[in-house]
């Protein structure tokens, strides 16, 4: 079987008992259940705006009537449990039975072409939409007959002063409402299909110009099935919004954030649909609010697939996911499952060897040359080595060449913390002006010197191949579909499954490499550039001898009121941030507080720190101005 880790699995599966069997109810806790619980997830528009990988359209799936249908039947198997429990929590599952059928509509094919159509925007605006409500029509009856009903059975709850509407839409019943939407589709692709645009007289006359709203209409389904009748909150998804034209996608937005839509409507969308300001500036509004009387708090429910805030609770709800995620998939393959391997933390090894020798060697010749030059006594160092020692042993980490490497950093700070001596002083003991301790900072410190000065491994285990992720689920599935190749490999040639720290750390940096290289969005160059010049000054800092950031930095802090002028003042800096930010380049988290000060943290994603040997904790960055940004894109005056 090919490693479902090297595609995202759920695209490519097409039965709902195999879908439902991979995805993992995370997501849906995470982002949906709190708007759903508040009632503004089905009431009004709700953007949903991603990151690519970060599972939009894999939640859209979920909400399908059929898809419901079908985990409902499952129910007593313990593997869907938690999925139930997460679609209940967000209100498409009541009961026990299904209260929503949705529908998924990709906008990446032909919709952009009206946009090129000479004609009116008011007009191109009308037939688009149009296609778009014949279109769900046709997607909702389709999946409930995928489900097993029949059109005979299926209705629609209208709006009660919407008669001369409903006569135009076919009608309540299910054959009527599918016969005119199939009129209304072909009607308008043939505009969209001519090879030159037909004359605006003649499109005005031609039944896509007829009146034909039925999302105005509707305000529910009502189907017939083996237990009843069941009442439907029919919800629409248009997907890849990002392919729109701009000017389209904010007539789309503005026409579906009217109030009186009965119908649950979601646009899902990368960063590229947005401003850059929208992008980089928090709290700015998405989209335009020109419209009259639109007020986004009110009609607009946005939900972000990655946030500045809470990012510990996010990080910790991630590591759930993709181990979750991690052990569904290596349930589909047969060599592990034969041998009940669905957990790949179990493959991963934590332990480090210790260095050879000769490195060994090379390590304590250093800190004995770090006492030597700053005239550190014998018991001083005992005491560090103490300190040092009684860390480790709490850790469980008894490794001889991190405890001198933790040694080699405490020695630098105690030196830096007491007074300057004389050439040729006697060395005498002296106590800090503040105390040099041993920490879980300093440990983080020491493995990055050891990664740069000896190679000691230091990407490994699954929390730090999840962290390394940056909450993308996509990219936790390119960085361990290679450890997973590997292991399979192992057991293929009756070795053991466990990959070693050492294999864990050259097969992720050696993928994130290959990421990074493949690159290839919008202004991906400059990105590179950017993200590199970045990485090049956190690594100087990183390994200052007395690790002054502990792990070191990964990020660059801009003050805040500087970053914010950023869209205005540099525009084509902002376009760099924004592509950097949409393609988990960057990370942007603002009105960080340090200092008295705010900053917004540039923060390197995940593959970018694999590749360039830097910490994958959070928080450590350099003080940097906008202008060291444009410096590194080589726009400075």
């Amino acid at each position: 079987m090919v490693n479902p880790f090297e595609k995202r699995a759920t695209e490519y599966l097409l039965q709902d008992e195999a879908f439902l069997a991979v995805v993992t109810p995370e997501p849906l806790s995470t982002f949906f259940k709190k708007p759903a619980k508040e009632g503004k997830l089905y009431d009004r528009l709700a953007m949903v705006i991603g990151t690519p990988g970060s599972g939009k359209t894999t939640l859209a799936r979920l909400f399908k009537f059929s898809t419901l249908q079908v985990l409902l039947r499952n129910r007593g198997f313990e593997t869907y449990k938690t999925l139930i429990d997460a679609l209940t929590s967000c209100d498409a599952i009541r009961d026990g039975k299904p209260s929503v059928i949705g529908c998924r509509i990709s906008l990446e094919s032909e919709y952009r072409e009206f946009w090129e159509f000479p004609y009116p925007d008011s007009l191109k605006s009308s037939l688009t939409v149009a296609l778009l409500q014949a279109r769900a029509v046709l997607a909702w009856l389709r999946d409930a007959q995928a489900a097993g009903i029949s059109l005979e059975n299926i209705e629609i709850v209208a709006r009660p002063d919407a008669d001369a509407a409903l006569e135009a839409i076919g009608g309540e019943n299910g054959i009527g409402l599918q016969r005119r939407a199939r009129e209304m589709e072909t009607a308008i692709y043939e505009i969209s299909a001519a090879l030159v645009p037909p004359d605006i007289d003649e499109v005005e006359q031609n039944a896509a110009a007829a009146a034909y709203r039925p999302l105005d209409v509707i305000d529910a389904f009502r189907v017939k099935d083996g237990s009843g009748d069941l009442q439907l909150t029919p919800l629409v998804v248009f997907d890849d919004a990002h392919f729109l034209h701009p000017s389209q996608l904010a007539a789309l937005q503005r026409w579906l954030a009217r109030r009186e839509l009965r119908v649950a409507r979601w646009i899902l969308t990368r960063l590229d649909a947005l401003a850059p300001a929208d992008v980089l500036i928090e709290g700015q509004n998405a989209f335009d609010e020109s419209e009259p009387g639109l007020k986004r708090a009110r009609e607009i429910t946005t939900i972000w697939m990655q946030s500045s805030e809470g990012r510990s609770s996010q990080r910790r709800a991630f590591r759930k996911m993709a181990k979750d995620m991690a052990g569904r998939y290596l349930s589909q393959m047969d060599v592990f499952n034969r041998r009940g391997l669905n957990t790949l933390g179990d493959l991963l090894s934590t332990h480090v060897d210790d260095l050879p020798p000769s490195k060994a060697d090379k390590l304590a010749k250093k800190v004995d040359a770090i006492q030597r030059r700053n005239s550190i006594t014998a018991e001083r160092r005992e005491a560090l080595e103490r300190e040092v020692s009684e860390y480790l042993a709490k850790t469980g980490e008894p490794a001889n060449d991190l405890r001198l490497s933790m040694l080699a950093i405490l020695l630098e700070r105690y030196a830096n913390r007491t007074p300057q001596r004389g050439l040729f002083e006697e060395a005498t003991d002296v106590e800090p002006s503040r105390p040099v301790t041993a920490s879980a900072a300093i440990a983080d410190g020491a493995k990055i010197h050891l990664l740069h000065q000896f190679d000691r491994p230091y990407y490994y285990g699954i929390d730090a191949l999840c962290d390394a992720s940056s909450e993308n689920a996509e990219q936790f599935l390119h960085l361990a579909a290679r450890l997973v190749a590997q292991s399979e490999t192992q057991l293929i040639r009756s070795k053991a499954p466990t990959l070693t720290s050492q294999v864990q750390h050259s097969l992720l940096r050696d993928r994130a490499d290959e990421m990074i290289r493949e690159w290839d969005f919008p202004l991906h160059h400059l990105v590179k550039r950017l993200s590199q010049g970045i990485a090049d000054q956190c690594i100087e800092k990183s390994l200052e001898g007395n690790a002054s950031l502990n792990g070191g930095a990964n990020a660059f802090g801009i003050p805040q009121e500087e970053f914010d002028q950023i869209p205005k003042l540099q525009p084509d800096l902002a376009k760099v941030l924004q592509f950097g930010v949409a393609y988990n380049a960057f990370v942007l988290i603002p009105n960080h507080g340090t200092k008295n000060k705010l900053w917004c943290l540039v923060e390197l994603s995940g593959v970018v720190l694999i590749k360039s040997g830097l910490t994958l904790k959070r928080g450590g960055f350099l003080e940097r101005r906008v202008e060291d940004l444009t410096r590194l894109l080589g726009e400075a005056k």
